[in-house]
């Protein structure tokens, strides 16, 4: 995990002057869209002042208003769009940040985890009528491949009203990050889903999961806070439940206790996927509201992008693992303890950082 320190000089010595050249293009339009409508206020006033001194006939002046109010309503939106500043942001930022945070890293602000990935986790059994997504993140270390992005994915309800009229209604079936990781080796099909009653229905809930077949036989795993926060599920049972290691449970319930967001797994192969439910925009930034130069936001997806691509670090670490045999052949996730600390997604303290909340907040001013 990268310091504070060292983002915050990243920031000041390759960021901001990018950032700063953002801010005065955003200015200008703002001088330029107030200079407008005093301009427009201007003319007209001009204009009645000719009408009453009868140099001008009315129907004259209601063409000329009505020719200005309309070219200066279309100039001040066309200023006022901030879509390409935004979009310049995005690629400024986070191509910097993803750089900073996987040298091997590379973002792609318009690609997303293909559709094919999606269908094959077999996470979601319902398959998508709409599938779109954006900031696509690429890394490859030690020759595994990690990649993840925003994903929304909804399917279309059609339906007929009282008159007979068609109707449609979408419903979303998964909107945050998916990840796709390649693997070092084989693992038998199997799927992790969360438990929305974190284990609050004691032995009720225990033989509803049981009884729940939807994704292959119940994995019954002897890991109290695991059956908690997660239901596993896999084609054969009794492989899968040889095969998922102590370790690694103890490391899922550690990230859905730092993300307090609803966190998917599935193993297919030599794929690995992971879901994270996240209600919003996480690598975006509004620059109608924000102080572009403000180190903040960019602070913020900087520790999401090095939260998620720690996941794909672990991959590594779990394969170097495995060819030095210290992993074993018969249980998989050993290697995920280098995602201790990421907290991006969650809450991240000024004990990890070593620093106190009034350092942090002074640097965050620059002081």
């Amino acid at each position: 995990m990268r310091s504070f320190a060292e983002f915050k000089a990243l920031f000041d010595e390759d960021l901001l002057p990018h950032l700063e050249d953002l801010k005065k293009e955003l200015s200008w339009r703002n001088i330029l869209q107030f200079g407008i409508v005093i301009a427009l206020a201007a003319i007209l006033i001009v204009l009645f002042v000719l009408i009453v001194m009868e140099l001008l006939a009315i129907w004259v002046v209601i063409l000329l208003s009505v020719f200005l109010i309309a070219g200066a309503i279309w100039q001040v939106r066309k200023l006022a769009d901030r879509r390409d500043i935004q979009l310049r942001y995005k690629k400024t930022v986070n191509s910097k940040l993803i750089e900073f945070v996987a040298p091997r890293g590379d973002y792609n602000s318009d690609g997303f985890v293909s559709y094919s990935d999606f269908v094959d986790s077999e996470l979601f059994k319902r398959e998508p009528d709409f599938y779109g997504g954006d900031d696509l993140v690429t890394t490859n270390q030690d020759g595994v491949q990690v990649q993840f992005s925003e994903v929304k994915a909804a399917w279309e309800e059609q339906s007929e009203d009282i008159k007979g009229n068609d109707s449609s209604q979408w419903h979303i079936i998964f909107d945050g990050i998916f990840m796709v990781s390649t693997l070092s080796k084989s693992f038998p099909d199997m799927v992790i889903i969360p438990d929305a009653s974190q284990g609050s229905f004691g032995r009720l809930g225990y033989e509803t999961k049981k009884a729940n077949e939807q994704h292959g036989e119940f994995v019954d795993v002897e890991h109290p806070e695991f059956n908690d926060y997660f239901t596993a599920y896999a084609k054969d049972g009794k492989k899968a439940k040889k095969m998922i290691s102590e370790d690694f449970m103890d490391k899922a319930v550690e990230i859905a206790q730092t993300i307090e967001e609803p966190i998917y797994f599935s193993f297919k192969g030599r794929k690995m996927y992971v879901a994270i439910r996240y209600d919003k925009p996480m690598f975006e930034f509004n620059t109608y509201l924000a102080n572009i130069t403000n180190p903040e936001k960019p602070y913020e997806i900087f520790k999401e992008m090095d939260f998620l691509v720690n996941i794909g670090a672990s991959l590594n670490n779990m394969k170097r693992r495995e060819t030095l045999g210290s992993m074993g052949r018969e249980s998989f996730g050993g290697g995920m303890e280098s995602m201790g600390g990421m907290g991006s997604l969650g809450f991240m303290s000024s004990q990890d950082l070593e620093l106190t909340d009034e350092e942090i907040a002074a640097m965050m001013r620059g002081e």
